[in-house]
C-alpha cells in the first residue's frame, strides 16, 4: 500500500509540474511571437514599401533610359533591339555618306575652269548679229571691238533715245580700252539730230581688228548698237544675197517694215561698178537716194517709217553699165 501511495504521490507531482509548464499557453496574445522565417524576409525587404524607395526607383528608371539612349544595349530587350538597330544603321551610312557628295564637287570644278578660258576671248568681240544696249552720260563714250575681213563691209547701226545725239567713228586696231582714241578715224557718222539713228559702214582694206566708238555728241541717255554684215544671218534680215545687173538694167526688191521700225539697205559691188540705190514709197515717191561710194564702193540708205509701210528698193549702175553686187535689206525688229 505504501508503494502504491508513493507512486500515486509521484504521479500527482508530475501532473502538477506538467500543468505548470502549459500555463503560459493561455497568455499567447500578450507575448511577442518568436522570430520566424517570414518575419526575417520582411525585415530584409523593407525598401519597396518606403517612400524613399519609390524615389530611388524613379531615378533608376531615368538613368536606365539615358544609358539605353547612349548605347542601345538595353537590358530589357537586348536580342530584339540590337539586331534591328545594328543592321539598318550599317546599311544607311554607306548610302547617305558623302560618297555621292564627294564626286560632285570634284566633277563640278573642272567644267567651270575649262569654260572660263574658252569664253573669255570671244566675249571681247562684238560680232555681226549682236545687239548691245548701254547708257551714255554727257560727253561719255562706248567702244566696240570687231573682227574685220578684207573688202567685207561691217554695218554699225546706233539708235539713241530722244535727248541723246550720238556720233560714231571707226578706228584700225584694238582700241577697245580707249573711248577717245588719238588715231585718225577710218570713217565717221554724225549727221542725224538728237534721238535719230546713226549708221556707219566700214569696208576694211585688210583683215584685222577694228574699233567702233559711240560718243554722246550732246545730251545723255540710253542707246542700242546693232552690228550687221552682208553674209551673216541676223534678226531682222529679210534679204541677203548676191545679184547681178546687165548693162542698162536695174533690180527692184520689196520690203515691208515692222511697224515704225527702221529699214536699212546696203549694196556692195563685187567688181568696180558704181552702184546707186533708191528707196521708193508705196505712192512711187522717191524717199532717198544713195550714190556716194564711187566705183567699187558700198552704198547705204535707211528710212524711218511712221508705221507699217512697204517700200521698193531699186539697185542700178550709175553709168548704165553691168554690175555684180551683194545686197542686204534689214527690217529692224
Amino acid at each position: 500500500m505504501k508503494r502504491h501511495a508513493l507512486l500515486l504521490t509521484l504521479a500527482v507531482a508530475l501532473a502538477i509540474l506538467a500543468g505548470c509548464d502549459r500555463a503560459p499557453a493561455t497568455d499567447d496574445a500578450t507575448l511577442p511571437p518568436p522570430p520566424t522565417a517570414a518575419a526575417t524576409e520582411a525585415l530584409l525587404l523593407p525598401t519597396p514599401i518606403t517612400d524613399a524607395t519609390a524615389a530611388t526607383t524613379v531615378f533608376a528608371t531615368a538613368t536606365a533610359e539615358a544609358l539605353s539612349t547612349v548605347a542601345p544595349e538595353a537590358t530589357d530587350e537586348p536580342p530584339t533591339d540590337e539586331p534591328a538597330t545594328a543592321e539598318p544603321p550599317t546599311d544607311e551610312p554607306p548610302t547617305d555618306e558623302p560618297a555621292t557628295a564627294a564626286p560632285s564637287p570634284t566633277a563640278a570644278q573642272p567644267p567651270t575652269d575649262a569654260a572660263s578660258p574658252t569664253a573669255a576671248p570671244s566675249g571681247n568681240l562684238f560680232a555681226p548679229g549682236q545687239v548691245d544696249g548701254s547708257t551714255l552720260a554727257a560727253g561719255g563714250a562706248m567702244s566696240y571691238l570687231v573682227q574685220g575681213r578684207r573688202f567685207a563691209p561691217i554695218i554699225l547701226f546706233v539708235e539713241p533715245e530722244n535727248m541723246l545725239d550720238v556720233a560714231v567713228a571707226a578706228y584700225s586696231g584694238d582700241l577697245s580700252g580707249q573711248t577717245t582714241p588719238e588715231g585718225v578715224a577710218l570713217g565717221t557718222a554724225d549727221n542725224a539730230l538728237a534721238g535719230r539713228p546713226e549708221i556707219l559702214v566700214l569696208s576694211p582694206e585688210s583683215d584685222g581688228l577694228f574699233t567702233f566708238v559711240v560718243r554722246a555728241a550732246s545730251g545723255e541717255g540710253n542707246f542700242a548698237a546693232h552690228l550687221f554684215d552682208l553674209t551673216t544671218p541676223a534678226p531682222g534680215v529679210v534679204i541677203q544675197q548676191a545679184d547681178t545687173l546687165a548693162a542698162g538694167t536695174e533690180k527692184v526688191y520689196s520690203v515691208t517694215s515692222r511697224g515704225a521700225r527702221p529699214i536699212i539697205v546696203v549694196a556692195d559691188p563685187t567688181d568696180q561698178s558704181d552702184l546707186a540705190l533708191d528707196v521708193i514709197g508705196a505712192d512711187n515717191a522717191l524717199l532717198t537716194t544713195a550714190n556716194y561710194g564711187g566705183a567699187g564702193g558700198a552704198e547705204t540708205a535707211y528710212v524711218l517709217p511712221l508705221g507699217t509701210a512697204t517700200y521698193s528698193i531699186k539697185i542700178r549702175e550709175a553709168n548704165g553699165g553691168a554690175a555684180a553686187f551683194q545686197i542686204v535689206v534689214i527690217a529692224m525688229e
